[in-house]
């Protein structure tokens, strides 16, 4: 699954907001570099990571999946 427009919106949303990554890998109990990953696409965001992210970024799961599909069709 191609989820460069979700962890676009993660990224630009944890920027907003003035939170480190640091902060929220410690929120997600992983090391940075394991977020890092993660925010980069280098690993695959799994979905329980995702619900946790958007929960504590105060983001809705469903608006970031919206934003998925309607990138695939364009």
């Amino acid at each position: 699954m191609n989820t460069d427009k979700i962890l676009s919106k993660i990224r630009s949303k944890r920027q907003e907001l003035n939170y480190s990554q640091e902060y929220i890998a410690s929120v997600l109990q992983m090391k940075q570099a394991n977020y890092n990953k993660i925010e980069n696409g280098k690993v695959e965001l799994s979905v329980p990571v995702l619900f946790k992210i958007a929960k504590t970024l105060d983001l809705n799961v469903q608006e970031l999946l919206n934003e998925y599909e309607m990138a695939k069709m364009v």
